[in-house]
């Protein structure tokens, strides 16, 4: 049933209603839809006749109370309750037995059906939200899609304005993942992909509550307006995604750098070695300082971060230039060292972010 239509009376949702409070109450109950067909009832062999008793309810649209037998019409002594979804009247509700004793029944009968009508409407749309957040992602990753249709899907999802792209490795895998369901305006669900969850969401609408957790490996793109952009940062977050030990851990993105990183993620295998051989002889504690001071504004500052005083900082500094035999205060000679620790870090060598 698409959205433009009148709400229709699903057979199975009320047979499923039938089916669970007939039981209880002890009665006979039938629910027809707005032509007046019983499609639930206790009686199988009356599902897809027509209810002559309903037809005076769907007219007046009001309770109808039927006092004696009738057995030309083929109808019993109860009630007959219209049934309305959205406002609209779509069906009866018909219970039998003393009326004033089985209208309450069949009025909790027909609130019952309205209650699982939107529960079941609300989980049909988010299941094609997140089979559409799920192409959308797909076309995004596989670099082909059309940016005016993805334009248009975002647009269908409520995605105006910058979003972002994040990539995520949840250490628990799909089951991590799917305790995040969308949130339509702001964000996707997590939609597992090329061995790691993806989402889109809409910038600033991110709270630290709805974040992966601090020792997973996780990212996100740039804030980005268009979809021309998007595509662009999908690309990049997917060949980071194939080297995964270089996404960093969402608590240390401060010494990540992603240019390095990117450069170094569509580098050839076969090229790594000799890459990393400048910095071959440093272990993690030496790699995760040249990384902290390459990425600080200050020698001050990176000591902070690294919980050690400024002249342990340069002590270490002065021990890797002795075992490099670089110069890390010449910029050059500390790009090159942060290639290769790179390169070793992509290897599985390293684990420093």
């Amino acid at each position: 049933m698409s959205e433009k239509d009148g709400p229709r009376l699903a057979s199975a949702l009320a047979q499923k209603v039938v089916d669970t409070i007939a039981p209880t109450i002890n009665r006979h109950v039938n629910i027809m839809n707005a032509h007046g067909t019983i499609i639930a009832s206790t009686d199988a062999s009356r599902i897809g006749t027509h209810h002559a008793g309903s037809a005076e309810a769907l007219r007046r649209n009001e309770v109808i109370r039927l006092t004696r037998v009738e057995e030309a019409a083929g109808t019993q002594p109860g009630v007959n309750v219209p049934l309305e979804l959205d406002g609209r009247l779509c069906g009866v509700v018909g219970v039998t037995g003393a009326p004033h004793e089985v209208e309450p029944l069949a009025g909790l009968i027909a609130l019952t059906v309205q209650l699982l009508f939107a529960q079941e409407r609300e989980h049909s749309r988010s299941t094609r939200l997140e089979t559409e957040a799920r192409d959308i992602i797909s076309a995004l990753l596989a670099g082909q899609a059309d940016p005016a249709l993805i334009e248009r899907s975002l647009e269908h999802h409520g995605l105006r304005g910058p979003k972002q792209l994040e990539l995520w490795f949840p250490a628990n895998g799909p089951a991590d993942a799917a305790l995040q369901p969308l949130v339509e305006g702001q964000r996707t669900s997590w939609t597992m992909l090329l061995g790691a969850a993806w989402r889109l969401r809409r910038d600033g609408c991110e709270r630290a509550a709805d974040q992966p957790p601090g020792e997973d490996r996780y990212l996100a793109s740039a804030p980005v307006q268009g979809a021309a952009e998007l595509l662009a940062e999908a690309e990049a977050l997917r060949v980071l995604a194939e080297r995964p030990t270089l996404v960093p851990r969402h608590d240390r993105q401060g010494m990540w750098n992603r240019e390095i990183a990117l450069a170094i993620a569509r580098t050839p295998q076969r090229s790594l070695e000799h890459l990393g051989a400048a910095a071959k002889e440093l272990n993690a504690e030496q790699a995760r300082t040249l990384l902290v001071v390459s990425a600080a504004p200050a020698m001050t500052q990176a000591a902070v971060e690294l919980h050690i005083h400024r002249n342990t900082l340069v002590q270490r500094l002065e021990r890797i230039n002795q075992i490099t035999g670089l110069d890390t205060r010449r910029a050059s000679a500390a790009l090159r060292l942060q290639h290769a620790l790179y390169a070793r870090i992509a290897r599985g060598q390293l684990d420093v972010f």
